[in-house]
């Protein structure tokens, strides 16, 4: 090999090693954010379950829709207008989920969930779908602006 040849496999090398920093950090701020939503989003269980309609409140966007399973959509006022209405008896969210970043403002997230639970004066359901949460980040805080179940088995 000449002295030309190993000197730009010497500065590939170089290049390559130096952008390993870079995609270890995406990787560490993109599990960070990973799981710094998935607590906002069991938050928003809780909070559904408690009746707290001020977190919830707090977690949805002005502007956020909701669909549900059943074909149910809510935008934030309807949903927390709904809340008192619903027994959430149980949920229980699947250990596998995923992050797909959109921008540094915007990421959605993407889980399953078995829920049980019934509006007033019905039956209550069991229920499992897979749940995606649109997130957008606001003011410096991460809001949840879109969330749609699809039926799962």
């Amino acid at each position: 090999m000449t002295t030309i040849g190993r000197r730009r496999l010497t500065l590939a090398a170089l290049l390559l090693l130096a952008g390993a920093p870079a995609v270890a950090q995406d990787r560490l701020e993109a599990a960070a954010l990973r799981e710094e939503l998935m607590a906002l989003e069991r938050q928003s269980w809780e909070y559904l379950k408690t009746r707290d309609r001020a977190g919830m409140r707090h977690f949805l966007a002005d502007g956020a829709v909701l669909i549900f399973a059943d074909g149910t959509s809510y935008d934030k006022r309807e949903l927390l207008d709904f809340m008192p209405d619903y027994r959430l008896d149980f949920y229980e969210i699947g250990p596998g989920y995923g992050l797909r970043t959109i921008s540094p403002t915007a990421a959605a997230l993407v889980y399953r969930v078995t829920s049980r639970g019934a509006a007033r004066f019905t039956r209550t359901e069991t229920t499992r779908v897979l749940a995606t949460s649109l997130y957008v980040r606001r003011d410096g805080k991460w809001l949840c602006i879109r969330y749609q179940e699809t039926p799962s088995q």
